[in-house]
């Protein structure tokens, strides 16, 4: 979704000048920066790195990363939940839709094509439709899965939410599900996973989106004052949490004999882990009122944000292709890593270029329909006057 407009400007008298108009730019910056670290996270799936033994040369380092870039759907999530906290329950609502089942489709066509060119699958009628429903013809098409399901549950959850009627409630009720969505089920007691306790219950293990979604509108409603010092501490936690959460995965990869110390983080790899959860709030915190006086900056900034919803899915294309010849020019994975910088920098450079293409393509088709209405609706007029 496209973050609306929102200006501020510092009060003046009469006889000062008007200052010049600020756009809060910050919401599309975490969302190109959620895109970045989509394609990054990608990269550590594609060259084999889950499957390769840690060692202080390597496996240290890239562990850091993998976390760093692990907050893109978390971000994605929040954003939405700081742009959407406002909707009600209104007939065109649902038309909101339209562009994201439009864009999904439109990259499905094309992933359909690369997978029969490049990987030689065979599609029938059938097995392309299945593929649309059951989000499968886009490896990436999950997230639209999950975000379909949350968009259509918005009013409702904003319902919910507005119904609190103090930020103490509001307050009450974010907490219950970030602890129940967030928090519960990452939290273990014991070092051993088959003697662990379980002290929390799990039950609703893939409802983290709500969690996210509740602390993009709590920030929505009672943003905190944009303070150096706040910024800081903000970034002092991140990097606490960032740094906690790599030495023990790293610690648990180099004590996973029984895979010869592969890639084992326990409880936290997944996006509802707290570690994860606690990394996306400061990084929204530190982001999301970010001004930005330049109106050609924020032009290009708010032309990026729209399209990173069909680079997301298209980047699939590219990490294909370009994993491919890197897996092959180099077979052991440490080298292959001294590489993935250029790689994903690429991806994500040719990934945006079609996302804006694929989304300039619709934002044309719906100004051409709308002025086709218009066009209509005059004739109609000079036809009954």
């Amino acid at each position: 979704m496209n973050p609306e407009p929102e200006f501020a400007a510092p009060p003046r008298s009469q006889d000062t000048p008007a200052p010049k108009k600020v756009r809060y730019a910050g919401i599309d910056i975490i969302k190109i920066l959620a895109l970045i670290f989509v394609v990054t996270v990608h990269s550590f799936l594609h060259t084999g790195f889950y499957s390769t033994p840690m060692s202080f040369d390597f496996g240290l380092f890239q562990v850091f990363f993998r976390w760093a870039a692990f907050c893109c759907v978390p971000l994605f999530m929040t954003v939405t939940g700081y742009l959407m906290s406002r909707k009600k329950l209104e007939r065109g609502f649902y038309k909101g839709m339209l562009r994201m089942l439009v864009v999904y489709v439109i990259v499905s066509i094309i992933s359909v094509i690369f997978n029969i060119r490049f990987h030689h699958y065979v599609y029938t009628p059938w097995a392309f439709i299945r593929g649309l429903f059951m989000f499968s013809n886009v490896q990436y098409g999950w997230y639209v899965e999950y975000y379909l399901t949350l968009y259509l549950l918005i009013p409702f959850i904003n319902q919910a939410y507005h119904g609190m009627r103090t930020r103490r409630n509001k307050r009450i009720m974010l907490m219950t599900v970030c602890f129940l969505f967030l928090f519960a089920q990452s939290f273990f007691i014991g070092a051993e996973l088959a003697t662990q306790i379980k002290p929390f219950p799990n039950f609703f293990t893939r409802g983290y989106p709500f969690a996210y979604y509740l602390i993009g509108a709590y920030l929505r409603d009672f943003p905190p004052k944009p303070k150096r010092n706040r910024k800081l501490r903000y970034f002092a936690v991140y990097c606490a949490a960032l740094t906690w959460t790599s030495l023990v995965t790293f610690y648990q990869c180099r004590t996973n004999t029984e895979t010869g110390g592969t890639w084992r983080p326990w409880h936290n790899d997944d996006y509802a882990a707290w570690p994860v959860a606690l990394m996306t709030v400061m990084l929204f915190l530190m982001l999301f009122d970010l001004k930005i006086r330049s109106k050609t900056a924020c032009a290009v900034l708010k032309r990026l944000s729209n399209a990173t919803f069909a680079a997301y899915l298209i980047s699939y294309i590219f990490d294909c292709i370009t994993y491919r010849r890197l897996n092959e020019a180099y077979p052991a994975v440490p080298d292959r890593f001294r590489h993935v910088p250029f790689a994903v920098a690429k991806n994500v450079f040719w990934s945006m270029l079609c996302g804006l293409v694929i989304q300039g393509g619709y934002d044309l088709a719906v100004l051409l329909i709308r002025k086709r209405k218009v066009q209509k609706s005059a004739c109609r007029a000079e036809i009954q006057s």
